[in-house]
């Protein structure tokens, strides 16, 4: 799993260098699931830009993680559940799908490899968020 990480952490750093890396995920996203728009209607895509940002780093980094109660993902998850925003597990499908396009798009070293890795490497993550619901 460490090489997993690493390999998402320099992908995901590569494509950070681009300013629009993040506009470009929520354009794609919004693509894929048209009907999450109304959840962001109030939103300061400034501001949500860098929580989208740090979040993603922290799913990079989750797998890495002690298995202990708090850990990185324990706001995101509280956050995300259905106690505050409500973001179903049907969200994260197309969340996934929306960062592999754009990683896609911004990583010049992007390979099916890469891919991979990203998939491997997040999906701890996602499934920690979705069973926090």
């Amino acid at each position: 799993m460490r090489d997993a990480m690493a390999i998402a952490k320099a992908s995901y750093d590569r494509c950070s260098a681009s300013p629009d890396f993040i506009s470009a995920f929520y354009a794609r996203f919004f693509e894929l699931r048209p009907e999450a728009k109304q959840l962001f209607a109030k939103t300061d895509f400034e501001k949500q830009h860098k929580l989208l940002r740090h979040a993603i780093g922290l799913l990079i980094n989750f797998p890495g993680q002690p298995e202990t109660e708090p850990n990185i993902l324990a706001w995101a998850a509280r956050r995300h559940s259905r106690r505050e925003l409500g973001i179903d597990g049907s969200h994260y499908p197309p969340f996934l799908e929306s960062l592999i396009d754009t990683v896609r798009r911004f990583d010049p070293e992007f390979t099916p490899a890469i891919e991979a890795a990203w998939r491997a490497t997040l999906a701890p993550g996602f499934a920690y968020m979705q069973s926090k619901y």
